[in-house]
């Protein structure tokens, strides 16, 4: 476990006047939890949420904290499993009786984990996992998301596909449930797509962690695509997108894919391949957007890098502490009502407000066309358009099917 705010906490007291002996007066804490992949195929989300949630608690400390009490943040490294995301949740709840959960990475593993807080009754922000059925079947009370799910980022990326890109279309994902970020992002780009009138004409899921993605190829290019929709991750994505690059796929087709295909540290030493792909995100470095411009500038200061998507976590613990100082308290349910409906200025793309119905945070999202190793901004997406209903308790995927629906 890595315990942050110690300096943090010292550097508040001596600014408030206080000079004392640290044993004579101890002070107020409230503990949070950081929880996600630090190592491995998705550290770069996880490393990025801890970074971002760590410059939330570091400006809050300096003007008081929450309450009269510093914020110390508890981070863990679930290996990107559900099993050990469970345990560790359970002890940075039972144990060490963190307020606000924030994780997982993996959305295999933060619906594990949610489980776990509704058991448990504690406030959890989910900022990076986008798994359809944590604002449907998995919803409860105490679960808040600033992460577009993958009915949000399907809604919001077929009508471009369509209408720009081409009409039909191969489904490419990660056979996972963090597949989540493949197979959650697949069908419901498939259910999105086939809704406009667009053809999905082949879809393959491929292995996590998987080395030679060319057993694959020979299906693609037999099937008549005009486009490539792949749903991978992290290092997944890197090697996917180097060998489609080497077998001419990335000129023969126009490619496409959701705000976790690519993280844009990784976007100059994957330039050429990148070029002309086609991202969804809420979030780019390169954004010309003011508030965008002003988050990424204060992040860079602070780690010397720019932030990705995982920002989110930043806006997670305000969220937080603005729930828990309009009602007074750090109680689970009393906090939880609070934030239902709460709106934040200033967060890492300005004002966000919290549907009370699905405790989803509605946020615009950009379309990004990749160009010389850089981002370039080419549509926004209102997130009215793209959030969708409201679908608590009911089955996201209904007629659903990845049957192939040949048109003549």
């Amino acid at each position: 476990m890595t315990r942050l705010g110690g300096r943090v906490l010292v550097l508040t007291l001596v600014a408030l006047g206080w000079s004392g002996a640290l044993a004579s007066s101890p002070p107020k804490v409230v503990r949070i939890g950081d929880l996600g992949s630090k190592v491995g195929v998705l550290e770069g989300y996880g490393k990025y949420q801890t970074m971002a949630l760590t410059l939330a608690v570091e400006e809050i400390n300096a003007k008081g904290g929450v309450l009269g009490h510093t914020i110390e943040i508890l981070s863990e490294d679930d290996d990107t499993k559900s099993a050990t995301a469970v345990r560790k949740a359970e002890t940075l709840i039972l144990r060490d009786g963190v307020k606000l959960l924030i994780g997982a990475v993996s959305s295999d593993a933060t619906m594990a984990v949610m489980d776990v807080t509704k058991k448990h009754r504690t406030i959890h922000w989910n900022s990076v996992a986008c798994a359809e059925f944590m604002r449907t079947t998995k919803f409860h009370k105490y679960y808040f998301s600033n992460e577009p799910d993958s009915r949000m980022q399907a809604n919001a990326l077929a009508r471009y596909t369509l209408d720009r890109l081409g009409q039909k279309v191969y489904i490419l994902y990660t056979d996972y449930a963090m597949g989540q970020v493949g197979v959650s992002d697949g069908r419901q780009f498939k259910m999105a797509f086939e809704k406009l009138g667009g053809e999905v004409v082949g879809v393959a899921g491929v292995p996590l962690d998987t080395k030679d993605f060319s057993p694959w190829f020979g299906a693609i290019n037999q099937s008549g695509a005009d486009v490539l929709f792949l749903a991978f991750a992290g290092t997944s994505s890197l090697r996917l997108m180097t060998q489609l690059h080497a077998s001419g796929m990335t000129k023969r087709y126009k490619l496409t894919g959701i705000d976790c295909f690519l993280l844009q540290r990784d976007l100059p030493a994957m330039a050429e391949p990148m070029e002309g792909f086609v991202q969804l995100s809420h979030f780019s470095a390169h954004s010309p957007g003011a508030d965008m411009k002003a988050f990424n500038d204060k992040f860079k200061k602070r780690w010397g890098l720019d932030a990705n998507i995982a920002a989110g976590a930043y806006d997670a613990v305000y969220f937080w502490k603005k729930a828990v100082e309009k009602v007074g308290s750090f109680e689970a349910d009393t906090v939880a009502g609070a934030h239902e409906g709460l709106c934040i200025d200033n967060t890492h793309i300005g004002r966000q407000c919290i549907r009370k119905d699905d405790h989803q945070v509605v946020m615009d999202m950009h379309l990004y066309r990749m160009e010389k190793g850089k981002a370039v901004p080419i549509a926004r997406i209102a997130g009215t358009d793209a959030i969708g209903e409201p679908l608590v308790g009911a089955n996201p995927l209904a007629g659903f099917t990845w049957e192939i629906k040949k048109k003549n």
